[in-house]
């Protein structure tokens, strides 16, 4: 492929599921795109397991800039009509299984929290279909080449590559990872980062990986479904490890299962005498339920093992570029939140590089509340994630704090699902008219969708952060900041208490088929609208909202 002598309007570095969502967008609208990758396609990712809000993000993209594409990602069903049957798993429930050094797993030290028929992406098939959109769309890419540097001035951006060829463009965004070259380049890495969580993670594909169900004691068990139907967290004092199968339903013909062990670094340092594979096993051998599992597993692919994961970026933007989130920082696996703030920065990113295209105007003060957004949501999924590592203590702390995540988490999706944003977006539900996207370059709307609730609820994950922070500092035993937290639940609104989910007995719950949670939801936002003030509120619905959600939704 000959591009050198072009010059694009938009050079993406990299082409994963970031990097192709905004060149099909900027193709879609008649930017021309240059995606470059040293890699090619298909290839191994991790980043797999989708949780509800980030299917209602894929929906809210597609409709907002016209893109039936998107939607295909935005559930199981979608996924295995549109786009692979038998490539990726499913995920019906978010599991946890507390496991104590020595000891069988205990059936009374689980959690099962049910959801929508929602997708364990098979990433290297997935990022390769988003590619292909791209290409469809119009945008270009230029595979299997490094990039030896960039030059970005007054009149444009320069890319070197290492054939010694050059291609010029108008805007350039980084969105290749860790390696990022714009962050290295102008020295925008933090040393060390700021963020508060510090961990560690080894990973691969394996094979021949059990059925949970089997290696758990049926004595007394209780749950909704299958564990092995959903994410599996294995949890223990000092980390955590995912278990995402694809091999979970009948029309699976991928053997795969994706493991991580995820490990606080404070606890477990590095030990640079052990492979990946030794430190493995060496971890399998205190924990027999979790060894069980793993009993005949084989990898499929090389183990590999990080040094701490957590990295950030004194900066994000500048003149003529822009760094997405993925390339900017990290802060830890739990809970999928990477592809959340991924989706959430590309949103408005796409119209803003639009805008700054059309009126050839790349003032970085145009880019400014976006980067500042961006920093938000890193710190606040940081202090989730730390908070998380800290209530692994014991289970009683975990089963409180993760009634904190799971609240917030479900009122993020209402607050997708019903607030204004939605009234943008919804009135082509089948259509995907093209949109005039400069109704999306003010961020405002961003707010309406975004997972920080600061006002609301009397900030209780702030609250129960501190609380969690005391446990750390050992200002606090694991029980009474259990109680604590619990107690800050019931405080922080009616709704909490009458949802069901402040309840910590209540350990087997499907929230989104429970009527108690939905009426008490409907309830209380109907509540919330006539009573709290505007920045109290957990989104600002409306009854035109209502009618819309009805007669439209968003699927999950």
């Amino acid at each position: 492929m000959n591009n050198t002598a072009q010059k694009f309007d938009v050079i993406i570095l990299g082409s994963g599921i970031g990097g192709s969502i905004l060149a099909t967008i900027l193709a879609k609208y008649n930017a021309k795109v240059l995606m470059i990758d040293k890699k090619t396609h298909p290839r191994f990712a991790i980043g797999e397991a989708l949780t509800s809000y980030t299917e209602r993000l894929f929906s809210l993209l597609s409709h907002q800039y016209g893109i039936p594409e998107l939607n295909n990602l935005s559930s199981f069903d979608r996924i295995s009509k549109n786009i692979t049957q038998s490539d990726c798993g499913f995920k019906q429930s978010f599991g946890f299984l507390y496991h104590q050094e020595g000891k069988l797993q205990s059936p009374s030290e689980r959690i099962q929290w049910g959801v929508s028929r929602s997708t364990h992406l098979f990433r290297q098939e997935i990022d390769h279909y988003m590619v292909k959109v791209a290409t469809q769309y119009g945008a270009e890419l230029l595979s299997g080449i490094n990039v030896a540097d960039v030059d970005i001035g007054d009149s444009g951006v320069t890319v070197k590559l290492e054939t010694g060829e050059e291609i010029q463009s108008r805007y350039i965004v980084d969105g290749s990872g860790y390696n990022s070259l714009l962050a290295k380049k102008f020295n925008l890495r933090e040393q060390p980062s700021h963020f508060k969580t510090q961990s560690r993670t080894l990973f691969t594909h394996l094979v021949d990986v059990k059925n949970i169900d089997d290696c758990l004691s049926p004595e007394g068990e209780k749950k909704l479904m299958p564990w092995h139907k959903g994410t599996v967290h294995h949890i223990f004092d000092g980390g955590w490890m995912w278990v995402i199968p694809f091999n979970n339903h009948e029309k699976s013909s991928n053997p795969v299962c994706s493991v991580g062990l995820n490990l606080d670094i404070k606890r477990f340092p590095k030990n640079k005498d052990l492979t990946p594979e030794m430190e493995f096993q060496n971890f399998l051998s205190k924990f027999p339920s979790i060894a069980n599992q793993f009993e005949n597993a084989r990898p499929v692919r090389p183990w590999i093992s990080t040094d701490r994961l957590q990295y950030s970026s004194s900066a994000t933007m500048g003149k003529r570029f822009y760094i997405l989130p993925h390339a900017a920082g990290f802060i830890d696996p739990i809970f999928s939140h990477g592809l959340i703030q991924t989706l959430l920065t590309i949103s408005p990113l796409a119209s803003l590089i639009l805008q700054a295209l059309a009126n050839d105007d790349y003032a970085t003060s145009h880019f400014a509340p976006l980067e500042r957004f961006q920093e938000k949501i890193f710190d606040y999924y940081d202090e989730i994630a730390n908070s998380t590592y800290q209530s692994f203590r014991n289970f009683e702390l975990m089963n409180a704090w993760l009634r904190v995540w799971v609240i917030q988490h479900m009122v993020s999706i209402s607050r997708l699902s019903w607030d204004s944003l939605l009234l943008l977006v919804v009135e082509d539900r089948e259509e995907y008219k093209h949109k005039d996207w400069s109704r999306f370059t003010g961020i405002d709307y961003l707010h309406s969708i975004d997972p920080i609730i600061e006002q609301w609820g009397n900030d209780y994950v702030g609250k129960a952060a501190t609380i969690l922070e005391k446990v750390d500092r050992n200002l606090l035993s694991p029980k009474e900041a259990a109680s604590k937290v619990i107690s800050v639940l019931n405080s922080s609104s009616w709704f909490s208490k009458t949802c069901g989910l402040a309840d910590p007995n209540l350990c087997f719950f499907d929230v989104l088929k429970s009527p108690r949670f939905g009426l008490s939801l409907m309830s209380y936002s109907f509540w919330s609208r006539w009573f709290l003030k505007k920045e109290r509120r957990p989104f600002n619905v409306r009854v035109k909202s209502y009618i819309d959600f009805l007669r439209f939704g968003i699927e999950g």
